[in-house]
């Protein structure tokens, strides 16, 4: 009993800093800062998307007022998190006018461009798909998770 208890209290302090490695120290606090491509929860949330017809490079500028061109079919309802903190998706309201008889669908966030304009750096959120695409969508529904 007694090599038990002393190989268990071995065991426990060899693997104590292994743990304590994976895991994230005290002194990460607050060393995090936003890059300017970043976005904050806060300003996706409520952020329009658009449906565009042709390809953009998510590196280049576009025109200013060129969101006048595209459809607007939604804003950002709510974002999905996983549980290891990437942005699996985001829950975009479609349809309605002013939210009534607005419904909720998931929108992966590999499915959305960012895209910029060249003279004011606002920034549009994007993606190619239809109208009927979106209609034929399945609503999302808290329930289900």
């Amino acid at each position: 009993m007694k090599n038990f208890l002393a190989s268990t209290a071995v065991l426990m302090s060899l693997t104590g800093a292994a743990f304590a490695d994976g895991h994230s120290k005290m002194s990460d606090v607050g060393t995090v800062s936003a890059e300017p491509t970043d976005f904050f929860a806060s300003d996706l949330i409520g952020m329009r998307i658009y449906n565009v017809d042709v390809e953009f490079d998510a590196t280049q500028p576009v025109l200013a007022d060129a969101e006048k061109e595209w459809d607007d079919i939604g804003e950002i309802n709510d974002i999905i998190v996983t549980a290891d903190g990437k942005v699996s998706a985001v829950i975009l309201g479609i349809g309605g006018f002013i939210g009534i008889g607005e419904r909720d669908v998931s929108v992966p966030m590999s499915s959305i461009m960012v895209l910029t304009e060249t003279d004011d750096d606002d920034r549009f959120l994007v993606v190619k798909t239809s109208k009927e695409m979106l209609e034929k969508a399945p609503a999302f529904e808290r329930d289900d998770m």
